[in-house]
């Protein structure tokens, strides 16, 4: 079994062993949100940071999956994170034995992740619906590329069986390459503790719009400056995007 390197290896494990089939990519954003707000927290105060990294993960992933409506017990989180952590050896295969229920090595894991889950809810001010770049990528991309998509057939407009008789995909532009592209950097960016913490999340959106889509050699065209004020609404510092597009290509 393969074992995690670290807390966000095993953060990304975790989501797919959790099937998080609704909304994965706002669950897993979402949970290093809430990790980065913790470690900014504890960076900045002088409050005992008595969270491990495993708990933290384990903490944070619980809380977003019940915060983007993908809720999971908490039995079907430890279980895997346990087995995930304390995998057999080949030359020991019996070293750790599996986690059983009912059993006092699991209650007190249940009881200790409940206790992390209370630190972390204050950490976050009891707000678990907080702003994610997620929340925006789909509004700049659209607006990146109206011209292209207008030119063509309405897909939005087609019915159901048209869709599925043609091949079409039902989920607007998130759906194509350039938006899964999106959304994959979009997650790299709320992993990054920089970019988490010290960026209004509507200037990260734009940044992994502009970012995904010079990197498919799609140019703006026109000014950077003009580009981002039209696709972002005017809502986004030039200084903060100039400099998330520099760490945001450092990304890939």
């Amino acid at each position: 079994m393969p074992v995690p390197k670290d807390a966000f290896a095993f953060t990304d494990a975790m989501a797919d062993v959790l099937r998080l089939r609704t909304s994965p990519d706002e669950t897993i954003a979402m949970s290093y949100l809430y990790l980065n707000k913790y470690l900014r927290f504890h960076r900045t105060s002088k409050a005992t940071d008595s969270l491990d990294p495993y708990t933290l993960a384990l903490a944070t992933l619980s809380l977003s999956s019940k915060s983007t409506e993908s809720p999971r017990r908490l039995s079907s989180i430890i279980l895997p994170a346990h087995a995930l952590l304390h995998p057999a050896t080949p030359n020991n295969p019996q070293s750790t034995p599996p986690l059983k229920i009912p059993s006092q090595e699991y209650d007190i894991l249940r009881a200790t992740l409940v206790q992390a889950e209370l630190l972390l809810l204050r950490v976050l001010g009891f707000e678990l619906r907080i702003p994610s770049p997620l929340d925006y990528i789909a509004r700049y991309l659209e607006r990146a590329t109206e011209d292209v998509q207008r030119a063509g057939d309405n897909f939005d407009g087609w019915g159901r069986e048209e869709k599925e008789e043609y091949g079409v995909w039902g989920g607007g532009v998130m759906e194509g390459r350039t938006g899964r592209g999106c959304r994959e950097m979009a997650i790299r960016a709320c992993k990054n503790y920089q970019v988490a913490t010290l960026f209004p999340v509507r200037a990260v959106a734009l940044g992994v719009v502009h970012v995904v889509l010079d990197q498919k050699g799609l140019h703006m065209g026109g000014e950077v400056s003009e580009w981002m004020k039209d696709v972002g609404s005017g809502k986004v510092d030039f200084e903060d995007f100039e400099e998330l597009v520099e760490l945001l290509r450092k990304f890939s």
